[in-house]
Parts: structure tokens; C-alpha cells; sequence
């Protein structure tokens, strides 16, 4: 069906909304909708309402629910409380035209990704320009084919809804995300461990959220959110690890291998830690290392415990010793004595003399075995190697 093109309005909004009303109370019947309608709502905004009756029973014919409006004002209004599908808009209407309806409507958040397209008398260039410039996705001259108009109908809402599907997509796939990284970094903080990846070509280095409590970064400085340059890494290391460790990372690298592992100490907060470092290589095709992912853990209290355990076995070994040869000297005599007691060959010799003696072997003895006591009770104290 063919339309004839609309002269501008002369009639006020008031009278256009009435005429619309009256027009709608004279039909004998409403317009029933099918049964299988899609859920796209139509706004038509245009200040005569002879072409809003033709665009609602075409939309309607189509399948479509319509929302009819002759003044920009209040289509900008509805649309506020209840956003439509997509809004077909005229361009030349009293009070607000169809550009400054566009403009207002894309201004707002929750209404710019509607789509819009211009139905105007107006053909000229400019005038087109102008409506795709305010937000348009798409212009009709009148008269215009119902065809064609469906059609562009139903390709707007298609790629609006391909839109939407793809934003819903993205917002899933970034929750996704979300939730990965916070389980990551929880578990990272249980373990005390962060990860870091170190990008070759210009040797930036980006941290885990528990990579920079570890290493001491978070600060103005080096906020943990953007990359750092490795020397700010290794300035973090102990100046007399440091060479070390910058030795260990170009060999690693230049001779291409997996990657390393290296224990080093940092400084941080005025206090020195352990941390644990393990890196490994991407490569290229050509087998060169294009960048390094790795873990940092710190593992200072761990290096306590083997300190404490290491100084520990020191003592029992120090305690194996004793047991060994000083308990032996008194242990040795005083078995000799015994056994000259024992003996009838000496039983000349003074008894009370080997009796004193034997007293001070025991005695001997028994300060050497309280000895080893109290250094065994020293190095299982409780909470030593806790």
C-alpha cells in the first residue's frame, strides 16, 4: 500500500490528541490483536493523526503492539516510564521536532539504544544527514511501501535484539570472569601466593592482587592495578640477592630453557621476608621466549621452621656426642670400680676409698645426664617449631 505524503500540521497538540481520541471512540469495533503478537512495542509519534491511524493498522496488521503519540513531549514521556521496542518518529512536528525528540531520547541511558527511524515528507539530503546525525538508525520518505517499511521494521529490532543478546553475552562472560579472579586471588591469599606475567618485548610485569601484598606494591607508586617495569621488581630484592637473581632471569632467558626456581629475600615494610619464586616461558614458533608467567610465594615463616628444625638437629647432634663420649668416661669408670669390688685380688685395697669414688663417678654421671635433660627440654619447648 501506497501512502500520499503529509503536509506539515497547522492544528495545535491539543486538538491533534483530540481528534485522535475521537477518531478512536467512532470505530465500531476495536482492532483486535493475533494471538501469536511478539513482544516488540512500536511507539509512532506524529502530529497527524490520519498518519497514525494508517501506521497503527499496518504495525497491527504486522503483528506488532503500538503506542501512538502526536506530540514529542509526550512520547518522551511514555517512553520513560515504559521504553518501546523501537519508535518511529516524524520529523515535522510543532513545539519539538522530530530531531530534538531524537536528541532528548538518546541523551538518556536507559532510552539511547532504542532504535529510531525518521518518517518524514522530507527527502533531501541534508535533511537525512541531519536525522542519522541526532541518533538515527535509519530514514523512510513518504509515501512509502508497507513492505518496506516492515522490513526495516523487522531488521532494527533483529539487530537490536542481536545487540542485546551480545551485551547479555559480555555481561555474563565478564561475571564469569569476576567470579574466577575473586576465587583466584581468594585462594592465592590462603596460600600466600601470587602470580605474575612478564611481557618480554618491553619487560612490564603485571601483578596478582596477592603478588603485591607479597612483594609490598599497592602503593602510588606502583598501584597494583597497571603494569610495572621489572627493575621496580627487582628493586624490591635484597641488595645482596639481587645480582643473584638478575643473573639466574638473562640466563633463563637467553638460553632459552622452561624457566627457573629461586628463593630470595625482599624488602619490605622495613622487614625482610622469604619469598619463593617459579617462572616459566611462552615461546614463539621459533622456540625464542616471548613472555613469563610465574608464582611468588612467601615462604618466610616455612624458612623459620626449617631454621628452627635445622637448629634442632644441631642439638641432638651436639647431644649424641655427649652420650657418646663424655657419659662414656664416668659411665667407663665406674664399672671399673665395680668390678674391683668384685675382685678378690683386691680385696686388700681400701673399700670406703673405691666407695667414694664410685659417689663421684655417679655423680659425674648424673650431672651429665641432668645436662643432656634440660638442653633436650630446650629444644622440644613447646611452640619452637610451630
Amino acid at each position: 500500500m501506497t501512502t500520499t505524503p503529509c503536509s506539515p500540521c497547522s492544528k495545535t497538540p491539543e486538538t491533534a490528541t483530540h481528534e485522535l481520541s475521537v477518531r478512536r471512540h467512532r470505530r465500531q469495533q476495536p482492532m483486535n490483536y493475533p494471538q501469536d503478537t511478539p513482544a516488540a512495542t512500536i511507539m509512532t509519534v506524529d502530529d497527524t493523526v490520519e498518519n497514525l491511524e494508517l501506521l497503527e493498522e499496518m504495525l497491527v496488521s504486522a503483528g506488532y503492539r503500538v503506542l501512538q503519540f502526536p506530540r514529542g513531549e509526550l512520547a518522551i514521556r511514555a517512553a520513560l516510564r515504559n521504553p518501546p521496542d523501537l519508535i518511529l518518529l516524524d520529523v515535522m512536528m510543532p513545539y519539538m521536532n522530530g530531531y530534538q525528540v531524537c536528541r532528548t531520547l538518546k541523551q538518556d541511558e536507559s532510552l539511547s539504544d532504542i532504535p529510531v527511524i525518521f518518517i518524514s515528507a522530507l527527502g533531501d539530503a541534508e535533511s537525512k544527514v541531519k536525522a542519522f546525525t541526532e541518533g538515527g538508525v535509519d530514514y523512510v520518505s513518504k509515501p512509502f511501501q508497507e513492505k518496506e517499511v516492515l522490513a526495516r521494521i523487522r531488521t532494527h529490532l533483529e539487530l537490536r535484539r542481536a545487540r542485546k543478546n551480545l551485551q547479555d553475552h559480555k555481561s555474563h562472560l565478564e561475571e564469569l570472569v569476576r567470579e574466577r579472579t575473586y576465587d583466584l586471588n581468594q585462594a592465592q591469599k590462603v596460600a600466600n601466593i601470587g602470580s605474575w606475567k612478564l611481557t618480554l618485548a618491553d619487560d612490564m610485569i603485571v601483578l596478582s592482587e596477592q603478588a603485591c601484598v607479597i612483594m609490598g606494591f599497592g602503593d602510588e607508586s606502583a598501584p597494583c592495578n597497571a603494569p610495572i617495569p621489572l627493575e621496580q621488581w627487582m628493586a624490591k630484592i635484597h641488595p645482596d640477592d639481587r645480582q643473584k637473581v638478575w643473573d639466574i632471569w638473562h640466563e633463563a632467558k637467553n638460553k632459552f630453557t622452561d624457566g627457573y626456581a629461586i628463593a630470595y629475600r625482599v624488602l619490605k615494610e622495613n622487614k625482610t621476608i622469604w619469598v619463593h619464586e617459579d617462572a616459566r616461558f611462552e615461546m614463539d614458533k621459533d622456540g625464542r621466549p616471548l613472555r613469563a608467567i610465574g608464582t611468588v610465594q612467601d615462604v618466610t615463616e616455612r624458612r623459620a621452621h626449617l631454621e628452627a628444625l635445622e637448629k634442632q638437629n644441631e642439638a641432638l647432634r651436639e647431644i649424641a656426642w655427649t652420650q657418646s663420649h663424655v657419659v662414656r668416661a664416668p659411665l667407663v669408670r665406674l664399672m671399673g670400680l665395680v668390678a674391683v669390688l668384685d675382685d678378690d685380688h683386691f680385696a686388700g685395697m681400701d673399700r670406703a676409698e673405691i666407695f667414694m669414688e664410685i659417689i663421684r663417678a655417679a655423680n659425674e654421671l648424673d650431672g651429665i645426664i641432668r645436662d643432656i635433660s634440660l638442653k633436650t627440654d630446650q629444644i622440644f619447648k613447646p611452640g619452637e617449631t610451630e
